[in-house]
């Protein structure tokens, strides 16, 4: 096999990897955008 065919099947699989993460990435930045509110303008926020 080629290089060129290990080199797309890593892209691939990397690729569908990271597709798995972005909402578990999503939540955190909600998460700490929350935190920022919660201790620049006091109250209970979302979370």
């Amino acid at each position: 096999m080629t290089h060129r065919f290990w080199l797309s099947l890593a892209f691939l699989g990397s690729m569908t990897a990271l597709q798995a993460c972005a909402p578990a990435i999503g939540a955190g930045a909600v998460v700490a955008a929350d935190q920022i509110i919660e201790e620049e303008e006091g109250g209970d926020g979302i979370f």
